[in-house]
């Protein structure tokens, strides 16, 4: 009877024991598997938050820069309804950025000049031995070429009586994701009239090295 009530007594002490070990560590796993949960959660919360009048200026100072892509492409390279987004290769970088010095009525452009401008806008130096020899680009698919050594040549010339107009509608920042979006329209100085040509949707990074203070990370245009 001594016996038996000694095993009994070692089994009741051993299966407490079990249970002093086992529940507190469940206790803990269960607790670190919620606060995860908790913080996962939480992420896919933040919400997109609206800068649009805060950073007018500088969005459309990256603007100013770049359209001239967009409107070439948008006019001439794309039908109605489609939507593209833009693969940013080394060369279509370099037509992207050929579109401020164009506006500023440039035709050339050194090849150090113009890799800066690129590095400013996208973070990354011009390949400018992606370019092809020519004499002139050919537009709409390419605005800059390569005339020599040391200069990079422009696509050149005029609107005409239609002409694009942009508006920035929307600037949101999601963590640390912006996203801007431009509304595009035709004018028509004849007829004094606008039509819808597209949309312009950006994906920027802040980055304080640049002038613009961030780099385009993504490009989708859409035309109505």
């Amino acid at each position: 009877m001594k016996c038996s009530m000694s095993k009994l007594f070692r089994s009741f002490f051993i299966f407490v024991l079990i249970l002093i070990i086992v529940f507190p560590a469940t206790g803990f796993a269960a607790k670190t598997k919620k606060s995860s949960s908790a913080d996962l959660k939480s992420n896919k919360n933040v919400q997109n938050t609206d800068m649009t009048e805060k950073y007018k200026k500088p969005m459309n100072n990256i603007l100013e820069a770049t359209q001239l892509f967009y409107s070439v492409r948008l006019n001439y390279s794309m039908k109605s309804g489609e939507s593209k987004k833009i693969k940013l290769t080394s060369l279509e970088k370099q037509n992207i950025a050929a579109g401020r010095q164009i506006l500023e009525g440039q035709s050339r452009i050194t090849n150090f000049a113009f890799s800066q401008r690129v590095q400013e806008l996208f973070g990354a130096n011009a390949r400018i031995a992606s370019l092809p020899f020519k004499t002139e680009p050919d537009v709409p698919e390419e605005l800059v070429v390569r005339c020599n050594s040391n200069y990079v040549k422009l696509a050149v010339g005029e609107w005409g009586e239609e002409s694009p107009v942009y508006k920035l509608k929307s600037v949101t920042k999601k963590g640390k994701k912006w996203k801007v979006v431009f509304k595009v329209n035709m004018y028509d100085s004849y007829t004094d009239s606008m039509q819808p040509l597209g949309k312009v949707i950006l994906t920027l990074k802040k980055n304080k090295k640049s002038v613009y203070g961030f780099n385009i990370k993504g490009i989708i245009l859409k035309k109505m």
